[in-house]
């Protein structure tokens, strides 16, 4: 026996027995030592005389032979109940023990898990452990449940105010209206349970759309499994990008590092190792040889064995506490809470003033009170928030339908303020498909022609030049591809990153047998590229005696600086100074091409040297690589450029590449192209940088901590900024940016991971219909909030100046009702369904720090709201001059205020677009629904004898139908010509307004030269 551990979450002790021990020696000594243990029922006769307890002896009660059997019989009832204790560990939820394992060998937690980084574990042994731990899940965060949301619709202000209004009735004898008003308020509750229940839905379920995979070895052999499907034991394989399903120990590490910036707030990947650590107390930050569930792998490669999964996860422990954590609350949702906590003050001075001003006017003192508490009910704005989440879910599943994943809910509100796009270029501008196009080798031009090597107009082929040759080994030894087998067009079906794969189709195409040649050079290590070294290097065991092959690809002219030697037409010669200069102008050259160039180089090393073996090399030569620009791409930086969002492109690659590239799609729109390369972004300050990097277009050279820097300046100078991004290296600038959009089919786990917005297509326009759509729903938010709040004004407007011209209140407390739930609720919701208008792409990106609502919305909303209470009072004053004061004139105002209301609800669709305007807006078939529907209910009220009872309401006649449909229709006709008047005229010459054309970006004729050249070489 190991030892024993307490567990403070179960309570229980679990002891540890010798690894090597197998199940039935570990029962056999369970029950042996259950065996030695006295019966503790009975104590009387089991506790030692003082005679025996003086020898040193136990008393034990005689028996008699026939209670032989029942003494065994309970003894093995006993092993048998330690049996099903001990099978209870292996039952599903069973826990790992909370052990240590940072501070315990490679070797002795191996042996723990009974696992071998060699075969790793067999699938007898996964199928049992999958039983006995579960799915390898994370707890999920409690939501609220069905009673928890109705309950909250019950507790706001409008409902208490219904209640005592409610309470008032009683005491006056209205059970009737009593009852009424109960069911009012039980179906604004069921109304606002269901929306919000399908909004909590939408947005839980955010945390359930990213699934990853996990390379594991089982059986001997590396498969890819769901990451939920990993147990403890298992082997992980860490590779760059990949995700690690669980927490696992390091086994082995070579230079490998871990992003857990999501565990621990480091912001810089944490180098790893396999060493034990001393300190048994050692923080998550300081246990290097442990990889933590939700990290990723940024650089380097390893194995670690998994210890821990699910809620047994560090990650697991933290999300149990986040289930007692509130979610904050957006800005939005807290600027209109705000908002409503104002009006709720303002609407209780108001309706305080209009209880006064009845009282001095002489009406009774509790047909006052119920009337002012039903008004305050009606004109208090219900959940503003609430607005704000139903808003926030609708977009989030308007843009899942398109294929935009919106992974944080602050995203949504962010998507619409973007000012800067930095776009990646590899992977997001281009197609992230290499294709290798031109060699340089031995001083020798070489390019691939429909399958075909060709050099001075001849075909050639790997053997018709060393240099060549070799060339072709490193393209295919240093490389991290797998090949998987063989496509139906007959081409390899290659896995790996895009450059490596156009390498190993070359070396293919060149009819050399890459399985065969790796397989005669087997791989012994690999150091990968890194900051600090832009190259890659591997070592190869090889038939000669005492040597090793060494071989390097990377950044041409640092392969190139690494090198004293080179090949030239099968001779091995020392590399002059205009030997270098050649390659450095071959270079260029393929550069201005805006190829992806890479330098090549080899040696052989002894197996025992030591220090940086990089040195000393032989150079090969250079080849160049085209990445075409993704289709649409050049519409799609017009279509930003008209949206008044910047557009800004980083890269790894050489300034005269990027500068081709940003030209052909016109980043500057016109002006300078500003580069600015990775040498003077070291060298600048952070103020100068903040100050230059307002201008700047396109970065080149940079590496991934460039990146970061650069977002981080643009951030500085006040810009709200987007990156993009589906590689390692893009992960800290797409985490430290305000949006950051991850590519979905090509992107790497951890991009996606850091990113807000995954696309899970890889179509750019995808980008700009989820910046659209970030606009459109704040703009929805606006509309749904202004409608609430111009029609509840409007009540107020109509019974203050009725009362206050000494008339009683044209509206009775179940009119009120009435409205508040026919007019607030459907088109407030419908409105929040409104798709993008027509020209939200072609406004200015809004000001973060801007108020939701400034005092020009407020007149706004005012005037509206004055133009429907006029309609009333108009109504209300034919009704007193044809039927005189009572409930036949205020009943005309009550059907003028509602249908005003829901006519309103068209003039909130825009703020701009109306009907006598010439730009259009897109169909809304809900405000269709809601507005027509809830007409259709208004006008039950008019020709249904209990309807219109019940809300003391008489028979119209057709004239008095027509002066409703006047007095109704007329706000809705002023608002909509007012923003006929207020359309800015457009200049159909203007050529600022014309989108650019097809063929030509500018009038500079050096970027046509090179628009055309790059026309020519993409198509």
């Amino acid at each position: 026996m190991l030892g024993i551990s307490a567990s403070t979450v179960t309570g229980k002790l679990l002891v540890h027995y010798d690894p090597a021990l197998g199940c039935d020696d570990v029962t056999h000594i369970i029950e042996k030592s259950l065996s030695k243990i006295p019966e503790t029922r009975g104590a009387q006769n089991t506790a030692p005389t003082d005679s025996d307890a003086s020898k040193g002896q136990t008393h034990r009660p005689k028996t008699e032979p026939q209670q032989d059997s029942e003494a065994e019989d309970k003894e093995k009832s006993r092993t048998q109940r330690a049996m099903e204790k001990l099978q209870s560990l292996l039952q599903p939820g069973a826990r790992v023990p909370e052990e240590k394992w940072f501070t315990r060998s490679t070797k002795n937690v191996l042996a723990h898990f009974q696992s071998d980084s060699k075969q790793g574990l067999d699938a007898k042994t996964v199928s049992q452990r999958r039983k006995a731990y579960g799915e390898n899940l994370l707890p999920k965060t409690t939501s609220r449940s069905g009673v928890e949301i109705f309950m909250e619709q019950m507790n706001s202000l409008p409902v208490y105010l219904l209640g005592a209004a409610a309470g008032v009735s009683i005491i006056t004898g209205g059970i009737l209206d009593a009852v009424i008003i109960g069911g009012v308020v039980v179906a604004n509750g069921i109304i606002g349970y269901v929306t919000e229940s399908k909004a909590e839905k939408n947005i839980d379920a955010l945390n359930e759309l990213v699934h990853h995979m996990a390379e594991v070895i089982r059986d001997g052999k590396p498969v890819f499994v769901s990451a939920e499907e990993v147990v403890p034991g298992d082997i992980l394989i860490l590779k760059p990008g990949s995700y690690v399903p669980a927490d696992s120990r390091i086994i082995q590490a070579s230079q490998l590092t871990i992003d857990e910036s999501m565990l621990t707030g480091e912001s810089l990947p944490v180098e790893k190792s396999a060493r034990p650590v001393k300190n048994a107390d050692a923080s998550l930050a300081d246990r290097k040889n442990m990889a933590f569930m939700g990290t990723c792998i940024t650089g380097g490669q390893g194995q670690a064995v998994v210890v821990a999964t699910g809620a047994d996860t560090e990650i697991g422990k933290l999300k149990v506490l986040l289930n007692d954590t509130l979610v904050p609350q957006t800005p939005i949702e807290r600027q209109l809470d705000s908002i409503g906590n104002q009006l709720i003050l303002m609407c209780g001075a108001v309706c305080g003033g209009i209880f006064c001003l009845g009282l001095a006017m002489g009406f009774g003192f509790l047909n006052m009170l119920r009337m002012s508490i039903s008004l305050a009910a009606a004109a208090v704005p219900e959940g503003l928030p609430a607005m704000a989440t139903v808003n926030f879910a609708l977009g989030i599943n308007r843009m899942k339908e398109q294929n935009i994943i919106v992974r944080h809910l602050p995203a949504v509100e962010t998507l619409g303020a973007i000012q800067t796009i930095c776009l990646d270029k590899t992977g997001t501008i281009t197609k992230n498909q290499m294709t290798v196009t031109t060699l340089y080798t031995g001083h020798k031009w070489v390019s691939l022609e429909k399958d075909t090597l060709v050099s001075n107009d001849q075909a050639m082929g790997s053997a018709d030049a060393k240099e060549l040759e070799k060339l072709l080994m490193v393209c295919a030894l240093c490389c991290e591809t797998r090949i998987n087998g063989i496509c139906s067009d007959g081409r390899l079906d290659i896995s790996g990153s895009a450059t490596e794969s156009a390498l190993t189709e070359l070396v293919d195409t060149a009819g050399i047998d890459v399985k065969k040649v790796r397989k005669a050079s087997p791989l012994l290590k690999i150091n990968h590229r890194s900051e600090k070294r832009l190259f890659m290097s591997t070592v190869h065991q090889i038939d000669r005696e005492n040597e090793h092959l060494l071989m390097v690809k990377g950044s041409p002219l640092e392969v190139l600086a690494r090198c004293d030697h080179h090949i030239v037409d099968g001779q091995t010669l020392e590399l002059t100074r205009k030997d270098r200069e050649d390659v450095a102008r071959a270079n260029e050259s393929m550069a201005k091409d805006a190829l992806r160039v890479l330098g090549f180089a080899y040696r052989y090393v002894d197996i025992n040297e030591a220090g940086e073996p990089e040195t000393g090399m032989i150079w090969l030569g250079l080849v160049g690589m085209m990445d075409p620009p993704r289709d649409g791409i050049r519409e799609l930086i017009r279509q930003f450029h008209r949206a008044g969002v910047r557009t800004v492109m980083i890269t790894g690659d050489q300034r005269i590449s990027a500068c081709a590239i940003a030209s052909y799609l016109d980043l500057s729109q016109g002006e300078a192209l500003d580069i600015m390369d990775a040498d003077e972004l070291n060298t600048l300050e952070e103020r100068e940088l903040m100050e230059r990097a307002k201008n700047v277009h396109v970065y080149s050279r940079v590496t991934p901590s460039q990146k970061l820097k650069i977002v981080q300046a643009i951030q500085a100078s006040g810009q709200t900024v987007a990156m993009t991004g589906d590689g390692i290296n893009d992960s800290p600038a797409l985490k430290a940016s305000d949006i950051g959009i991850a590519m979905g089919e090509s992107g790497t786990d951890l991009a996606r991971d850091v990113a807000d917005v995954v696309l899970t297509r890889d179509n750019l326009e995808l980008m700009a219909s989820a910046l659209a759509d970030g606009r459109s729903i704040y703009q929805n938010i606006r509309k749904s909030v202004h409608f609430s709040l111009a029609t509840n004004i409007s009540e107020i407007q109509l019974i203050v100046m009725a009362i206050a011209m000494g008339m009683p209140s044209p509206l009775n407390v179940m009119q009120l009702l009435w409205i508040n739930l026919i007019s607030d609720i459907f088109p407030g919701l419908a409105l929040s369904a409104e798709k993008p208008e027509v020209d939200v792409m072609e406004e200015s990106p809004r000001d973060p720090e801007e108020e939701l609502f400034d005092k020009k919305d407020f007149r706004t909303m005012m005037l509206e709201s004055t133009a429907i209470t006029g309609g009333a009072l108009g109504s209300l004053f034919y009704g007193i001059s044809r039927y005189g004061a009572g409930a036949a004139a205020g009943g005309l105002a009550f059907q003028t205020l509602t249908i005003g209301q829901l006519l309103h609800a068209i003039t909130c669709r825009s703020e701009k677009t109306g009907a006598f305007t010439k730009k259009k807006l897109p169909k809304n078939r809900y405000l269709d629904w809601a507005v027509g529907g809830s007409i259709v209910l208004q006008m039950a009220t008019m020709f249904f004898p209990p309807l219109r009872a019940l809300l003391g309401l008489t028979s119209i006649g057709l004239m008095d139908g027509l002066v409703i449909g006047a007095t109704s229709t007329v706000p809705l006709l002023v608002n909509e010509a007012i923003k006929a008047v207020k359309e800015p005229a457009v200049d159909a010459d203007d050529p600022a307004k014309e989108p650019d054309s097809e063929t030509g970006i500018g009038s500079d004729a050096g970027r046509e030269k090179i628009e055309t050249e790059f026309t020519d070489l993409y198509n």
